[in-house]
């Protein structure tokens, strides 16, 4: 249109001040400088960004669970890594079994809950059970062995109510969200 009525030499003119302008105006449009973070304080070194990124040597913000086991009187009975598993619970008619709960890496080892920040949220959460067959109980406080060989473990009793199968499906929350959810179902049978 400038063109139109001006001739190309007003047209160029005003796209070159335009130019100018947009290049003049960058430096007032927001860019992201160290001190433009309001998350980062001089006494929180742990930046809470939307995929809770902690540095390196910082205590991490979640723990890294790819799988568990379940173990009763110290064995394994049950092992569920990257989609996979064997094994299950098995109780008795009117007994009940501790089951202790170890929850591992990527690389199937043992992750410490306790090194993770704000450990003592972390729960379990067992559900979708028939309740006609098994009952269950999380461990409280003390109620586990104090001396057990992993530490800040977390497990649950199974109490057999009658003969039959069924499955538990698990969650360790870590306060009002699922860290890690178990892939399968733990396969439960009372004889």
């Amino acid at each position: 249109m400038f063109t139109y009525l001006f001739g190309r030499d007003f047209s160029v003119a005003i796209s070159r001040l335009m130019l100018l302008s947009f290049v003049a105006m960058l430096p007032f449009m927001g860019g992201c400088g160290e001190d433009d973070n309001p998350i980062i304080e001089d006494d929180n070194p742990i930046v809470e960004d939307e995929h809770d990124h902690a540095h390196e040597g910082d205590t991490p913000l979640h723990a890294n669970i790819d799988g568990f086991t379940l173990e009763v009187d110290g064995a394994e009975v049950y092992h569920e890594h990257q989609g996979a598993h064997e094994g299950g619970l098995t109780v008795s008619a009117g007994e009940e079994i501790d089951v202790h709960v170890v929850f591992i890496d990527e690389n199937d080892m043992e992750v410490h809950l306790d090194e993770v920040q704000d450990a003592a949220l972390y729960t379990l959460d067992l559900s979708d059970y028939d309740p006609a067959i098994i009952d269950t109980h999380l461990f409280e406080g003390e109620a586990e062995p104090a001396e057990h060989a992993h530490g800040e473990e977390l497990g649950f009793e199974v109490v057999g109510l009658k003969v039959g199968k069924t499955e538990i499906k698990l969650r360790l929350l870590h306060g009002d969200h699922a860290d890690f959810t178990a892939a399968l179902p733990i396969p439960v049978t009372v004889k």
